[in-house]
């Protein structure tokens, strides 16, 4: 399998706290699904910073993968196949957690895989992409945090490059979001994460190694945990089996 260079995302330049090139704006946090108590372990410029670099990478890229934070098509793929690997999907409900413009399912349908997709994201911006590639998937600006789906709703959730960026303080963070992600999930939540033991040398960066990841996952209220850790030399999956 080819390896790629460092494909996570990587912030604009311009001050967290200030306003980006990209929307000539400040990032809009007046709005319902930006408060600060609905985003554990970030700050508000942690907030303005995601929302503007998504902002930047919409307005800047041409290619789908790039223009959510993924270098190449391939590495994005690589991604998609070590997350699906998590269950058999055909016929199941799917909940794509940081969808971005809709790759994951776009990975799904190659593969003929049919589900009962639904994929959310943050950003307004973001979803209308989704929906303008996809027309007739089911796609929402939803933070899960404030406003989360009804107990068990889907089979599987998956979660990719959604914890990349670091913050004030990233396990807080995902605890929260994976714990939300579980209660609305019946069969397993997959995820991935940086592993630190690849060498990457961006600060911005949000790492875990391989025993500290899995320690998180046994955390939660799983039956079980299952890792991987050979599929790509710089991330890491992780299953959380209910």
């Amino acid at each position: 399998m080819k390896k790629s260079k460092s494909s996570s995302p990587r912030f604009s330049k311009a001050s967290p706290g200030g306003t980006s090139s990209a929307s000539g704006r400040s990032a809009g946090l007046s709005s319902k699904s930006f408060q600060a108590d609905h985003f554990p372990g970030f700050s508000a410029g942690d907030l303005r910073a995601l929302e503007d670099y998504y902002a930047d990478q919409l307005r800047r890229h041409k290619t789908p993968q790039q223009r959510v934070g993924w270098n190449t098509e391939e590495s994005q793929r690589v991604r998609f196949e070590a997350l699906a690997s998590v269950g058999k999907l055909q016929g199941t409900k799917i909940l794509d957690v940081g969808c971005g413009l809709g790759g994951f399912w776009g990975y799904l349908k190659d593969q003929k895989i049919r589900a009962d997709y639904t994929g959310v994201d943050l950003f307004p911006n973001v979803i209308r992409e989704a929906k303008r590639t996809y027309p007739g998937i089911k796609f929402e600006a939803r933070n899960l945090l404030a406003m989360p789906f009804d107990s068990q709703k889907y089979d599987y959730s998956f979660l990719s490059g959604v914890f990349n960026v670091k913050v004030r303080d990233n396990i807080r963070y995902m605890k929260a979001v994976l714990n939300s992600v579980l209660q609305q999930t019946r069969k397993a939540v997959a995820f991935n994460v940086l592993n630190s033991e690849a060498g990457i040398k961006e600060s911005n960066r949000f790492m875990v190694g391989p025993r500290e990841l899995v320690e998180l996952g046994r955390q939660l209220e799983v039956s079980r945990v299952h890792l991987l850790d050979h599929y790509h030399h710089l991330h890491l999956t992780l299953f959380l089996y209910k």
